[in-house]
């Protein structure tokens, strides 16, 4: 957990200067780092290169605690098989395994993790520019609410559903 906490430093302050999270070890840990949420990484030689977190919605997760003005008073799904999806993040936008891009790998993981898992859809907050990239990797998008303005960051709230056939 070390490498992750120190890659999200990297990639949320360092890189999108996310300062507000910025701390004097260099990791990033929040509140919603317990043993609950689910981790993913990906590795390449020993380094983390790709990275996202999963947070049960029927506890306190970024959406319902922090930010909940996102959703302009509307409800977002709350339940044991619906997870919040955060902290998403790729060393760089090319990096490949076995050809393959990093995020494409990190995305298409996680769908296959959902269908096992038994969760029937993810929450989440994004810009809205990424929702294509969602729907090319077979992830069913709904927007819960209009596009907001949060920190400076245009951020949707949006509801993510896995394909229920393996991608190719």
């Amino acid at each position: 957990m070390e490498k992750i906490w120190r890659f999200r430093h990297q990639q949320f302050v360092e890189r999108r200067g996310w300062q507000a999270l910025r701390k004097s070890d260099r990791r990033e840990i929040d509140q919603f780092d317990h043993d609950c949420a689910i981790h993913f990484s990906v590795l390449k030689n020993d380094a983390v290169i790709g990275y996202s977190r999963l947070l049960p919605t029927v506890q306190p997760h970024l959406l319902s605690s922090v930010y909940p003005q996102i959703m302009r008073g509307q409800k977002w799904p709350r339940s044991h098989d619906v997870f919040e999806w955060t902290r998403w993040a790729v060393a760089s936008g090319d990096e490949r395994i076995d050809g393959v891009r990093v995020s494409r790998v990190l995305m298409i993981g996680l769908m296959e993790f959902c269908r096992v898992a038994g969760i029937t859809s993810l929450i989440g907050e994004t810009h809205p520019k990424l929702i294509n990239s969602l729907r090319a990797n077979g992830w069913q998008t709904h927007i819960l609410s209009e596009p907001s303005i949060f920190e400076n960051e245009l951020v949707v709230p949006l509801e993510v559903i896995p394909s229920s056939a393996p991608q190719t």
